[in-house]
């Protein structure tokens, strides 16, 4: 036999090993989880109150102004604070994972998903949460899956409930909704993915 081959369980045990890695990997990255948590929540407060007021005042022109620089402002500050966040965490990281490599893909795919979506969305006249949540909720519960971390799973699967709700409410209620499925999507997971015993 050759001494190279490696039996079921000392591959099983490697590959046991390469997750359990990955997830203290991402443990200590939950911040990701935890920013976009917040800038999401604090978009959809703050466009929820937009709306409310201008919508009060009769400003109905004003409204697709407003809302657009909201998300703009939201999402430019979310990419510029992840940024600094990340160059400070390569710094500091001394390998990657073929794991690290595949969730950082798939949220990569779901981050061009969210604004394909949302275009298309409002090209044909309807709101985009529903559709963003439902893209959210792949790509939660997949990274879930993968790094074996159930409350990340089931507020990917709360995406998908959140993303049904959205279809019964005004188009105000869904941003409250959508900041309810990111409070239990992401920001929840997120603190207990970084307060994660091994």
């Amino acid at each position: 036999m050759d001494k190279n081959q490696l039996t079921p369980e000392e591959s099983f045990n490697i590959i046991s090993k390469a997750i359990a890695n990955f997830r203290m990997n991402y443990r200590e990255s939950s911040k990701r989880f935890l920013l976009w948590g917040w800038i999401i929540s604090l978009a959809n407060i703050s466009h929820f109150i937009i709306l409310k007021v201008l919508l009060n005042r009769e400003a109905y022109k004003l409204i697709g102004i407003f809302s657009i620089g909201n998300w703009v402002f939201f999402i430019l500050l979310g990419f510029i604070l992840m940024y600094f966040s990340q160059k400070k965490s390569l710094a500091n990281k001394k390998a990657t994972s073929y794991l690290d490599n595949y969730i950082q893909k798939l949220w990569f795919v779901a981050a061009i998903s969210f604004f394909i979506s949302g275009f298309i969305s409002i090209k044909l006249g309807f709101d985009p949460p529903a559709f963003i949540l439902l893209i959210a909720g792949i790509a939660t519960t997949i990274t879930g899956l993968v790094i074996k971390f159930n409350p990340l799973t089931i507020g990917g699967i709360a995406f998908f409930g959140f993303s049904i709700a959205c279809t019964f409410v005004s188009r105000e209620n869904t941003l409250l909704i959508s900041a309810a499925a990111v409070i239990c999507g992401y920001l929840i997971p997120g603190y207990l993915l970084r307060s994660a015993k091994e």
